[in-house]
């Protein structure tokens, strides 16, 4: 078998493609986490029953590792597969590292410098490069959405109650389980010291005693015992411009505030709906926002990011906030950002179920 259809037929494996989501929420390369590892042979969980496939196939030689091993390392955009062959196997008696190693940058084989191939090792760079190369690079979020699994209590927007729940940097833990943030989250920190996310942070700092829904698809979880971050540390000190309104500004039905950054061409629409509380006969905003990304050349679906608050103007407060992820099919989307006069920018698109 040609190393190319062995690493097809490795990724369409059932023990691949029920993680690969799980992989898609993580955005480090997992050839560079693994090659980090003090212990080579220590992989995490939800990676192992892919590499038990792998190891088995190598030991019965359906593909030729040498052969394997080349067409990784010249594919490996990260060189993590030509660090790993380097720095994972024993050379032969008599031969030096620094030989060792210009051996397998020059030939990128293995098998004539080594005097044995250990399979289980072998096979992590194999995993390893799987989870990086065949990782989905479009995202169909009806796809996702078809796919989830709830374990939890949800609500009818596939909220589930999480209060209590600890927020770290890649996911949450929540009644013993560990739950990676899915690939739609911005993971970035606040602080170069914090320990959760930036929205986390803000939630725990700022929103009081309130109730926090999450979207708790049980993909993305595992034992609360094997979860661990894999984010490293990056912070953020902007997150865009700021609207500030005087008393008052707000007398039409709706009023649609449009940001443009004149670099990228980039929107950020801001639609607000005065309204009243029906229980308390208090005045407050429905406040919506939405990223609108400015392309050449638009992909088959669009998505956006959308903010919804219900913001108390006597008061100063939120008393609501909900973040969704919006996808509109191309023609559509085309249509909201140009304001074409058959689609009014703020046009909502149909909710996926």
């Amino acid at each position: 078998m040609t190393p190319e259809d062995f690493l097809l037929e490795m990724a369409e494996r059932e023990e691949c493609q029920s993680v690969m989501y799980k992989r898609m929420s993580i955005h480090m390369h997992i050839g560079l986490y693994n090659s980090r590892r003090a212990n080579i042979y220590q992989i995490d969980s939800w990676m192992i029953p892919l590499a038990k496939v792998i190891k088995k196939q190598l030991e019965q030689n359906v593909v030729d590792i040498d052969a394997l091993l080349k067409y990784m390392i010249e594919n490996d955009k990260t060189n993590c597969a030509l660090f790993a062959a380097t720095t994972w196997f024993k050379p032969k008696e008599g031969i030096s590292f620094e030989s060792y190693a210009s051996y397998i940058a020059r030939d990128k084989i293995i098998s004539p410098f080594v005097e044995n191939i250990d399979r289980a090792v072998f096979s992590t760079i194999v995993v390893s490069f799987i989870f990086d190369y065949f990782r989905p690079t479009t995202i169909d979020i009806s796809e996702i959405v078809k796919n989830e699994i709830f374990t939890h209590p949800t609500n009818q927007y596939g909220l589930t109650k999480v209060n209590g729940a600890t927020f770290k940097k890649d996911g949450l833990i929540f009644e013993g389980k560990g739950y990676y943030y899915n690939c739609f989250t911005n993971k970035t920190i606040i602080n170069p010291l914090d320990s959760t996310v930036g929205f986390a942070k803000i939630i725990q700092d700022e929103a009081g005693d309130c109730d926090i829904l999450y979207r708790l698809d049980d993909r993305l979880s595992m034992p609360e015992q094997e979860y661990q971050d894999y984010t490293g540390v990056s912070f953020a000190k902007f997150y865009g411009p700021q609207f500030r309104f005087e008393p008052g500004v707000f007398s039409a039905p709706k009023t649609i505030i449009v940001h443009i950054d004149e670099k990228t061409l980039d929107k950020l629409l801001m639609v607000v709906k005065p309204c009243v509380d029906s229980k308390t006969g208090e005045d407050f905003w429905h406040v919506e926002i939405e990223t609108l990304p400015y392309s050449t050349t638009y992909t088959k679906n669009v998505i956006t990011t959308f903010l919804h608050g219900m913001y108390y103007p006597e008061k100063g407060i939120f008393s609501h906030i909900d973040y969704t992820k919006n996808q509109y099919s191309q023609s559509l989307y085309i249509q909201k950002y140009t304001a074409n006069c058959k689609c009014k920018l703020d046009t909502r698109t149909v909710k996926i179920s």
